[in-house]
């Protein structure tokens, strides 16, 4: 339910980065936050290190961030703060998330299409985020 209500909010702030930024500063940005997507996500896809040990750290992390980002309305230096630790934190959601989907796929436990949704929808999220702070660190907005 947490990923519906996300991926909801998600929606909404995609619905307006048109409205807020220049169009080539969105493209290059997106093309950046794939790059940096597929190198997390081949990262732990490779890595041996077992990153469920930390996912947890990773997704408390992360909620806090953007309860923060949701209070902090007065002081910009502290968003842009947030902001880049939020985007780090990403990084390793991301690799864990691939790590999730490659030892799914190798122990072929989750045979399910629910459970193939459901890890694809955290891929997506993860990306979609990773984009979202990429965006509002270096997007050169509209005037």
């Amino acid at each position: 339910m947490l990923f519906f209500t996300y991926s909801i909010i998600n929606g909404i702030v995609l619905s307006t980065i048109f409205a807020v930024y220049q169009i080539n500063s969105i493209v290059t940005v997106f093309f950046a936050a794939a790059a940096i997507f597929g190198i997390c996500a081949l990262f732990g896809k490779t890595t041996k290190f077992d990153l469920s040990k930390i996912g947890t750290v990773f997704i408390v992390t992360m909620i806090v961030g953007i309860i923060l980002s949701v209070i902090n309305l007065k002081f910009d230096w502290l968003n842009i703060g947030i902001d880049w630790v939020i985007l780090l934190v990403f990084f390793g959601v991301t690799a864990w998330d691939m790590q999730k989907v490659k030892n799914a796929s190798e122990s072929g436990m989750y045979d399910d299409d629910k459970m193939s949704i459901y890890l694809a929808l955290e891929l997506y999220l993860d990306f979609i985020n990773i984009f979202i702070r990429i965006l509002s660190l270096f997007g050169k907005r509209r005037n």
